[in-house]
Order: C-alpha cells, then structure tokens, then sequence
C-alpha cells in the first residue's frame, strides 16, 4: 500500500508540472552552499572578507544551524521585516509565502510524532489546553478514529479533482508547444474538515494538519486585504462562523504542535532548546508563516472584536522559538508596539506582557531593542494630554517601568545605560532653556512630553529604592541617577525613594504669589483641572476660579508631600519650617477658602507631630543607631495616622470632583 500510496503521489506530481520547478529551486540551493561553503573556507584560512551576518550569529543566545532556504532570510533587518512593515521586498515576501509551508512532507519525513494515547495523558501533560477543548470544542474529545481517514479522504478527493480538471486540459492540447491550461478551483473551508485537522493535531500533534491549519489560517487573515491577491488565496472560507473557529484554532494550536515536536526547557525565564536540529528548522519556517499571517489578521480585524487580545496572549506562548530568530522577533516587537500605543487597555495590558516576556527571553541586543522601544512608543503618546489619553498614558508608564527594573546584574546595567543618557537628555534641554530664554528654548521644556518623562523616570528610579526591592534583588545602579534627575526636575519625583527632597520651599512660593495674595474677580468659568494643563488659559487669570484651584492643589501637594513621611521619626522636626511658613501666609492671604484649608492642613500636621513624639518617647536608643531607627514604626500603615487619615478622605474628593468633571466634558462633547 505504501508503494502504491508513493507512485500516485509521484503521478500527481508529475501532473501537476512542478517538476522544472522543483529541480530549478534545488540547483539553485546547491549553488547557495557552495558560494557559503567557499566563504568559510576563506574565512578559516585568514582571506577574503567577513561575512555580513556575523554580528547577527553571535548575537544569539546559542549556535543556530541554519539550512540553506534561511541563509538570507536570517540576516539583521529593519524592523518592519518579516510582519509585512516596509523593508520587505518582494522577493522575501515570496520565500515568507511559499517556501515556509511547502514541501514539508509527511510526519514520519519530519519528525517522529510521540502520538497521545489517550485523553488522560493529554489532561496530564496539557490540563489548560484540555481545560479549553472541554470548554470549546467538547465534541473533539469524543473520538471516533475517523479523523486521520477524513484527512485521507479529503486529500483523495483533491487529487482526483486535480487530476479530472488536468485531463480536461490535455484533452485541449494540441499538438503544438502550446502551454497546457489549467482551472485551478478554491475548495471551500468546511467545518467537518476544520474537525479533522483538530483531531489529527489534538490525538497526534500532526505537523501536516498543522501545516494545512496555517495555509488555511493565511488564506483567512489575507481575506480582503491588498495581499490576498499576492498570497493567493489556497482556501475559500464562506461562514463566519468557520472564519472565527479557524483563527482560534490556528492561535491555540500551533504552540502545542511545536511544544511536542521542538521541545524547551524553561530556566528563569531563558528558554533552551536544540537550536541545530532538524524540528527546529521546521518549526521556524512554521513560525515565519504564523507571524506574516498574524500581522495580515491584527490588520484587518476590528479592535473591539477580541481577537487582538487573543492573538497577543496566544503569540506570547511562541517565545521559545521565537528569540532566536532575530528577524521574526523584532517584527513582532513593532507589531506589539503599535497596540501597545494604540489599542484598548486590554490588548495593550497584552501586548506589554508579550514584550516583557521577550525582554527577559532574548539577549542584550534584542532587550535594548525592546527598552527602547516602549519608551519611544511612551512618548510619542504623550504629546498631547487630556482628560480621555491620561489613564492610557498613566498605565503604559507604570508598565513600561518595570522593563526598566528586571532582576539580573546584566538588566541592571543596561537599565542604567539606557536611563541615564535619557535623562542626559532632558539635562540638556533644560540646560538649553535656561542659557538661551528663548520662547522656542522655553518649549522644549515646557512640554508635555517633557514633563511625562520626568515623571516616568521618576517611578522607575523610586520603585529601584523601594525597600522590599533592595531586600530581595540588592541596590540598583539606577540609584545613582536619583540625584541627577532630582536636579534635573526638583519636584516630579516623591519621596518613596526614602531620600529627603526639599520641595516644600518650591510649593510655599505659591503662597506668595499674585493670584493668592491680591483680590480676584468673580467669573462664571468651570473649575480648572490642572492635571491637564501646562499653562493657565488667559481668561482665567486673575479670576476667583482659578485662585480657589490654586489654592486647592497647593494644600493637595503639600498634604501628599509630608504624608509620604508620615511615618518617619524626623516628622517633628521636617515639619516644624512649613508649619511656621503656613501660619505666616494664612495670615497675609487675599482668599478666605485658602486660609480655611491652611488652618485645617496646620491642624494636621501638628497632630501628626504629636502622634510621632509619643512614639519617640517609648523607644531606647539613640539616633545613631541607623539601623533601629529605620526599623522605627516599619509596619504602620500611614492611613492610620493623623496626617494619613485626613490623606486618604482628601484624595476620595479629589477622585469624586474628577469624576465629576469628566462626566461634564463627556457631556460637551456630545
């Protein structure tokens, strides 16, 4: 059978006129060996030039046996190589298409498959992957052994339309060197044969079903597009139903074919697996097609259709074989920051954790390519700021910081590279404001991409002084940038870093300024919510809106500053200048609202003094002792103090007029 099954394939082959086309491609892959193989010899012998993809081999992690088809296809590119970007040319485009699913062979060719014997095994080995065929597919679990028969049949059938439609062509060949013409007909995607490829990949991660899987899954994601034409559409899919079942599928499957046949081990988040074996070849070309097909979909599909979200959860899961193949990763990485910029909190929350999951993967160079990255991406959002983009921005900076404070000597001092020619950077615009007084020189600080940075290092630098993360990991050397950016930007950063940062003097020159001290006219403006605004709008100064405002984030500041030190057994003695500073301008001030809320803030901070001073009596030892007074209070919760008390119902105000505010200018806009 297995003679007879060979020679009707041959026949169909032969039938089928790829013969010349086969024999062309393999002269030309010989040639490509020879010219490689004449290369290393005059390397080894000290001649000729070095080759161009040296940097790129010894940037992997460990030794990449490249066959002759990925030669070309594995040099460093662009960014936008493989997902479909610009930097693609047409001739790789049509090795990405063609030579990643063709010419794989049977299973016995490629690998020998370890089929599953029973479903026991498989909730053993894969409960989660089981957990979603309970979930989705119940009726795949109900096997009936049919499933590699339909598969066969199915092939029968396409041989034997493939051989009626040629017979028909060679009945209208002449005798001439006329070239035979053939009607090539789509087959239509049906759910039955959808059953079979799952079954065949589900009772015997079969590579053939998964390669029919992603032919059909390019055919899906190209529909409609402008590269359907190019990619030629092998499948056609009429149900949306069918459509929806084919993308999960091809999503959920392809990592559990390759876990089977390319095998990992997973060592702190490092991925080792046999990088020159034949399974590993496969599994790239494999790759390459699922990432050009993913690009096309995440293009096509609708953001709010929950497809993105289940393509960047699912792509994550081919990091193994993902981070060696430089050019596959980085296309990604541009693919996941475009959602990370752009999509829903969702599909962003995804996209971060997919990038996070690569950073600690790959190797130097593609983690700095990832840093940099997401900070690009960061500030290319923040240009413009309001009331519907903060929360965007305000997640993708507290993600993004944690790129920035992965564990590890070599995460660290990259970490330290990167942050300190960053804020280098904004140094020197700083610098450049204050020397020239330019208006143009004003504006580069005067910003809100400047003032989004400031604040985004200011969380990567505070949360590297934590003390439970010094505890854990040792100290950071991004410590040593605290002090730089402190001058840099006195007032963006808090004190979670547990160094002293004087900016009380910076907010009590408020105190002193026009606007609270002189009378105000009434106004029937809205409330300004300064969050939102680097400069105050001409028609609201000199107004009581705007004074009450001021006056109202001022005492918000100075409460957030001295309650982060709440605890601290200096309160008494860090907070004695403001509260003498206080009690002087309340006096002065031209606005009643202001002196009220001083009082009150005053109230506060003395009581908060009080409540450290009896605790300070208790204790027996002298400030010298470092280490027990760091110990001082450790534990207390700061909302339990008086200072934090009052803290916490200030910040619930806040949180209620906010909402307010925006549910108003919801309301404009309609």
């Amino acid at each position: 059978m297995g003679k007879i099954s060979k020679a009707k394939q041959t026949k169909a082959f032969l039938k089928k006129g790829l013969l010349e086309g086969q024999i062309k491609k393999r002269h030309e892959v010989r040639a490509f060996k020879q010219k490689v193989k004449g290369r290393q010899v005059q390397r080894n012998k000290g001649h000729g030039p070095k080759p161009t993809d040296s940097v790129e081999e010894s940037d992997e992690e460990g030794p990449v046996k490249k066959n002759s088809d990925d030669e070309e296809s594995d040099e460093e590119m662009d960014v936008d190589a493989v997902l479909g970007g610009e930097g693609v040319d047409e001739e790789e485009g049509s090795d990405l298409e063609d030579d990643d699913l063709s010419g794989l062979g049977s299973d016995d060719e490629l690998d020998d498959a370890q089929h599953v014997a029973d479903l026991k095994a498989l909730a053993e080995k894969d409960p989660e992957f089981f957990k979603y065929l309970q979930e989705n597919d119940a009726e795949l679990l109900d096997f009936d052994g049919e499933g590699g028969e339909a598969e066969e049949e199915e092939s029968e059938e396409d041989e034997s339309e493939d051989e009626d439609s040629e017979d028909e062509g060679a009945k209208k060949k002449g005798k001439g060197k006329e070239k035979e013409v053939k009607a090539k007909k789509v087959p239509i995607l049906t759910k039955e044969v959808l059953k079979g490829w799952q079954k065949s990949i589900l009772e015997k991660r079969s590579l053939r079903a998964l390669r029919k899987l992603l032919l059909a899954f390019r055919s899906a994601a190209s529909t409609g597009s402008a590269t359907a034409e190019e990619v030629g559409e092998r499948w056609e899919i009429q149900s949306p139903a069918v459509f929806n079942k084919l993308i999960v599928t091809s999503l959920k499957y392809t990592p559990v074919v390759l876990a089977q046949h390319c095998a990992y081990k997973e060592v702190n988040g490092k991925y080792k697996l046999s990088t020159n074996s034949k399974a590993y070849s496969t599994a790239q070309r494999l790759i390459k097609s699922y990432f050009v097909s993913l690009q096309a979909l995440l293009q096509t599909v609708a953001s709010d259709s929950g497809i993105p979200a289940l393509a960047v959860t699912e792509s994550a899961k081919l990091v193994p074989w993902v981070v060696g193949n430089r050019k596959v990763a980085r296309g990604w990485v541009k693919m996941l920051l475009g959602l990370y910029e752009s999509a829903s909190d969702e599909v962003r929350v995804a996209a971060f954790l997919a990038l996070r999951k690569l950073a600690v993967a790959s190797d130097h160079s593609l983690r700095e390519s990832v840093l940099k990255g997401v900070y690009a991406t960061l500030l290319a959002s923040s240009r413009q700021t309001s009331v519907y983009t903060l929360p965007s921005l305000t997640l993708m900076k507290n993600s993004a910081s944690e790129l920035f404070l992965l564990p590890g000597k070599q995460e660290g001092e990259m970490a330290y590279q990167l942050t300190f020619g960053y804020i280098r950077m904004l140094a020197i615009l700083l610098r450049k404001g204050v020397k020239e007084g330019s208006k143009d020189a004003f504006k580069s600080v005067y910003n809100w991409q400047f003032v989004h940075a400031v604040d985004f290092w200011s969380l990567v630098l505070s949360a590297s002084c934590e003390k439970e993360r010094v505890a854990q990991h040792g100290e950071s050397p991004l410590q040593q940038l605290l002090y730089p950016l402190i001058q840099v930007a006195l007032g963006a950063i808090r004190l979670r870093t547990g160094t002293y940062i004087p900016l009380s003097s910076s907010l009590f020159e408020i105190l002193d300024s026009p606007d609270l001290t002189k009378r105000t006219k009434p106004s029937t403006l809205k409330p300004l919510d300064m969050e939102f605004y680097l400069k105050c709008p001409t028609s609201y100064l000199k107004t009581r809106v705007y004074a009450e405002g001021l006056a109202e984030e001022l005492v918000h500041l100075v409460t957030e500053y001295y309650g982060a030190m709440a605890t601290s057994i200096a309160f008494p003695e860090l907070v004695l200048p403001a509260v003498v500073a206080l009690k002087r301008h309340s006096k002065k001030t031209g606005q009643a609202k202001l002196g009220a809320q001083i009082k009150v803030l005053v109230e506060k901070l003395e009581s908060n003094a009080r409540w450290i001073e009896e605790r300070r009596e208790k204790i027996e030892f002298a400030p010298s002792k470092r280490d027990k007074v760091d110990r001082f209070l450790q534990g207390e919760e700061v909302d339990k103090t008086p200072l934090g008390g009052y803290l916490r119902l200030q910040r619930k105000l806040r949180d209620a007029k906010r909402a307010t505010l925006e549910k108003a200018a919801q309301g404009d806009d309609i």
